[in-house]
């Protein structure tokens, strides 16, 4: 299985990968990851030449990237098999729109979600170069005012020697911050150590000089066909800056590009209006994708009926029988599990019946009462879900009511409602010595399809 370490203070050497991933974000980019290493817990792995990272935030916990490099598909089963063995949440995201559709048509079950606000603009770069044509015509006469007013203007690509001079210019344009603003004071610090870390992680700079004094900063990279632009800042009161910058940047990095990146709007409405302007030839959707196991289309309650048996989830009116069923030793051996070898272990009802709430609130298993004449005399337990819309059935009985065909009864049941109304595909297993179960399985219409020392494996 994969083993994931922190990327924090190692973002070059992933770098190679944002190059080869299918998905085009501002976010797969050395500069993006090595600017909010901070907010952003990422960690990472390379399986056959292909890295595979997952975040983690505030907000949420464990959400993949698309993989990147030579084998993405052999990386979407590990990061399967990963959150299988840790019973995680299958999510991914800063995903487009073309590989929603192949996560949705690969998955049993899909949740898709996004939020316009973290939608990246993208441009067309030879436009930015000249800001030719009609729609452009607010952004030239911004830039003609600008270069009017300022004559003796000059574009530089920034240089370590610039670095005092621009240091200046973040402390004027920080003073500019509404000092309540905790969001864009935080993020104003962050530039700071972006500039100064810029020239070590290949990054692309440039500055707007009036009379030698720095009044626009701007730092990108170009991955793939695109360019990048991570900081853009101006002084304000200098009219016209912002769009010359964006004109000056895209001029000095913008060859060998087809498009210009720049970022997302945040929600800010300000923000939204200055880059719908600059006229974006696409509002790249960034989306969250959300497997769902079948536990997750299960309903509550579950009420079944045979001809002599109910199935039900089980109550707290069923601990007394609940324990009688889960402390039988022998029982429990042929099920594959021991309670006694937890660490918590208690030889109570309250014990089981706690261990049984668990199970539902964490989604492992779906255990059901199997009941005669409304009295608990077993189980069938639903787990093992995966993310292709499988489902393992496990079942026991009572001693006292075993070989009455009661097993067979209940099961089938369970079997028949999991396809009819969900189209799950069933699993089961049982151990090498339990030639009952193994009977009583086949008889169901499964199949054998492996066996190890331990176990058979079937399928229907």
């Amino acid at each position: 299985m994969i083993e994931f370490v922190p990327l924090k203070d190692k973002e070059k050497s992933v770098e190679k990968y944002f190059g080869l991933s299918e998905i085009e974000f501002c976010d797969i980019s050395l500069g993006a990851k090595y600017m909010w290493r901070d907010e952003y817990e990422i960690d990472y792995a390379v399986y056959n030449d292909t890295l595979i990272m997952k975040e983690s935030s505030l907000d949420y916990k464990n959400v993949f990237y698309y993989p990147m490099g030579k084998d993405v598909l052999g990386a979407l089963n590990e990061i399967e098999n990963y959150c299988e063995k840790n019973n995680l949440p299958l999510v991914f995201g800063c995903i487009d729109n073309r590989h929603v559709s192949y996560l949705t048509s690969r998955y049993f079950l899909t949740k898709v979600i996004n939020d316009r606000a973290w939608s990246d603009y993208i441009y067309d770069a030879e436009k930015f170069k000249t800001y030719s044509g009609k729609k452009y015509s607010g952004q030239r006469n911004h830039v003609n005012k600008f270069k009017k007013t300022y004559p003796e203007y000059v574009f530089k690509v920034l240089e370590p020697d610039d670095l005092e001079k621009v240091e200046e210019f973040l402390r004027e344009y920080e003073s500019g911050i509404d000092q309540n603003d905790k969001e864009k004071l935080d993020e104003a610090k962050k530039v700071y150590d972006y500039v100064y870390n810029g020239f070590r992680l290949n990054q692309l700079g440039g500055i707007i000089l009036v009379n030698g004094k720095v009044v626009a900063l701007s730092i990108g990279e170009r991955v793939k066909n695109t360019l990048i632009v991570h900081v853009e800042k101006g002084l304000k009161n200098y009219q016209g800056v912002y769009p010359t910058m964006a004109m000056e940047f895209a001029k000095a990095f913008g060859d060998n590009v087809k498009f210009i990146n720049r970022e997302e709007d945040c929600g800010e409405a300000g923000l939204r209006t200055s880059k719908l302007q600059y006229q974006p030839v696409e509002i790249k959707a960034k989306n969250t994708v959300e497997v769902k196991r079948a536990f997750d289309v299960l309903p509550f309650p579950i009420d079944l009926e045979t001809e002599k048996l109910s199935l039900t989830d089980i109550f707290e009116s069923d601990k007394e029988e609940y324990y009688k069923l889960c402390s039988d030793v022998e029982s429990n051996l042929l099920w594959g599990f021991d309670y006694r070898a937890e660490k918590d272990f208690v030889d109570d009802k309250d014990y089981y019946y706690g261990f049984y709430l668990n199970l539902i609130k964490t989604k492992e298993e779906r255990p059901l009462a199997v009941r005669l004449n409304g009295k608990l005399i077993g189980e069938v337990t639903l787990h093992g879900f995966d993310f292709f819309g499988g489902a393992e059935i496990g079942f026991r009985v009572q001693k006292e009511y075993r070989k009455l065909g009661y097993a067979y009864q209940a099961v089938l049941a369970v079997i028949n409602y999991l396809e009819t109304e969900f189209n799950l595909k069933i699993k089961m297993k049982c151990k090498i010595e339990n030639i009952p179960s193994r009977n009583l399985i086949m008889k169901l219409g499964l199949k054998q399809t492996e066996k190890n020392e331990e176990y058979f494996f079937f399928e229907r």
